[in-house]
């Protein structure tokens, strides 16, 4: 803006200047023509009352003639002064003059400058002819002004505050800026420069959780705990490290723990429990302290402590049986009754210090035999349980057997056996028939043993009964087998 102000300053003395030697020079003035005559130099001042907008306008080739002075009559328009004669003398011209040639070209290619014409004469007097002809040019009023760069302006902040950034100036085309058809400032109004270069701090972060570990105990209340890693990312370029903890806990239950029992303190001596000889003192503790839970170990050691006392004076000891003697010998003749005798003393204890005896008697009898070289007659004991049937079917005779022995007591070598059978045998019932008869079975199916120990028995028919050992009645509910 400066640089405009001061070439329109320039403009307006170089204009100044040109007219102060426009009304100091010699030149010729003209008026127009009129049509199909010569021009005609001026013989006086020239008249004209026209207004012209601009003084190139009243100064022009079809204008009154040079304006020495321009008078404002108005905002932008101005009043031409008619040129005068400024010949020395009247002297007519008596040779005419010739013609000027063409207007050569502006001294400047912009602005305000000078051009001229010329014209020959070689029969005019040279005291009165001008054979040149200057006036002012003006070609595009105001010249192009290239443009130029001003100064640059300060460094922007940098774009970034770590790890590279750019920071940027400008500078701007005003010293001049262009104009009328100047050209522009060549190159770039902006530059660019690294900065800021060094790394970023990089704060930690944290990454995932591990799984929980077992828990810390077996049995009881324990911890279960996890951790993590500042490794995402690892701080670096004195970043801050993760915030928080990388562990973390919480807690866990399993089974119950046993618990071993635990001993509480001895309970007092109690008072001895006797009035006379020796007693015993106790005193007690408990298992409870703790007691044992959850399968934990019972209390190692006595639950009981004894302590000898004394009352001072011996006790009434009352007397007290020993144990009874075997029976005697039989006080009896041969195979004949009587009695055998058995004892007992009051020894254990024996009655001291005014004790009380023994209670009771000190001998018992009880009634006899003498065996000793007598006869013992056998005698039966009791029958045995009936065998399973002979056979599953009819048509061949079932069975069921018992049998007894002669063995309470058994007869001695002195004595007789037992009279009757040691065996007996009865039909079974509710047998179904069979297929295929057989008048034999053997003895063994049905586990019988005759008095001779016989292997094989042939059945009698029912009522017909033998007899061994003796008469027997006739039983028709019953089948004798007799050995073969």
């Amino acid at each position: 803006m400066q640089f405009t102000n001061i070439h329109t300053i320039t403009v307006i003395l170089i204009v100044i200047i040109m007219e102060i030697i426009l009304a100091e020079g010699n030149f010729q003035c003209f008026r127009k023509q009129r049509k199909g005559r010569r021009k005609e130099f001026c013989k006086g001042p020239m008249k004209n009352k026209r207004k012209y907008g601009s003084p190139e306008k009243c100064c022009a080739k079809r204008g009154q003639g040079f304006a020495t002075r321009l008078k404002r009559i108005g905002k932008n328009r101005y009043k031409c002064t008619p040129c005068t004669l400024l010949l020395t003398t009247t002297t007519p011209v008596t040779t005419p003059m010739p013609d000027w040639g063409e207007w050569g070209s502006c001294s400047t290619s912009c602005g305000a400058g000078w051009r001229s014409r010329y014209r020959m004469c070689s029969n005019c007097d040279k005291n009165h002819f001008d054979n040149a002809h200057s006036e002012p040019c003006m070609i595009n009023f105001y010249c192009p002004v290239d443009g130029n760069w001003g100064p640059w302006f300060g460094w922007t902040s940098c774009s970034e505050s770590c790890g590279g950034g750019v920071r940027e100036r400008e500078k701007t085309c005003n010293y001049p800026p262009p104009s009328h058809g100047g050209r522009d400032c060549p190159g770039e109004p902006r530059e660019e420069q690294d900065c800021n270069e060094d790394p970023c701090p990089i704060d930690g972060g944290w990454g995932a959780w591990s799984h929980y570990s077992l828990c810390s105990v077996t049995c009881g209340s324990g911890a279960m705990t996890r951790t993590r890693q500042c490794d995402n990312p690892t701080p670096q370029h004195g970043g801050k490290n993760c915030p928080g903890s990388g562990r973390d806990s919480r807690r866990c239950t399993s089974r119950q723990c046993p618990q071993h029992g635990g001993w509480s303190l001895w309970g007092s001596w109690n008072k001895c429990p006797v009035t006379c000889g020796v007693g015993q003192r106790t005193r007690t503790r408990e298992c409870n302290s703790p007691r044992p839970l959850f399968g934990g170990r019972r209390c190692d050691g006595r639950a009981e402590e004894v302590l000898r006392c004394d009352a001072g004076r011996p006790c009434p000891r009352n007397g007290g049986w020993s144990s009874w003697t075997d029976f005697g010998r039989c006080r009896a003749a041969r195979c004949q009754e009587g009695i055998q005798i058995r004892s007992r003393s009051c020894t254990s204890p024996r009655p001291k210090h005014g004790g009380r005896p023994c209670v009771g008697r000190h001998k018992e009898e009880q009634r006899c035999v003498n065996t000793i070289n007598c006869p013992i007659q056998g005698n039966w004991c009791d029958w045995l349980e009936w065998s399973s049937c002979t056979a599953t079917c009819t048509g061949l005779s079932s069975m069921q057997v018992r049998q007894r022995k002669c063995e309470c007591p058994v007869p001695n070598t002195e004595g007789q056996g037992c009279s009757g059978e040691s065996f007996e045998v009865r039909e079974c019932v509710n047998v179904p028939p069979c297929r295929g008869l057989s008048e034999f079975f053997p003895a063994g199916d049905g586990g019988l043993t005759g008095n001779d120990g016989g292997d094989l028995f042939k059945v009698a028919g029912s009522g017909d009964g033998s007899k061994t050992n003796g008469d027997q009645e006739d039983d028709p509910e019953k089948t004798v087998i007799t050995g073969l």
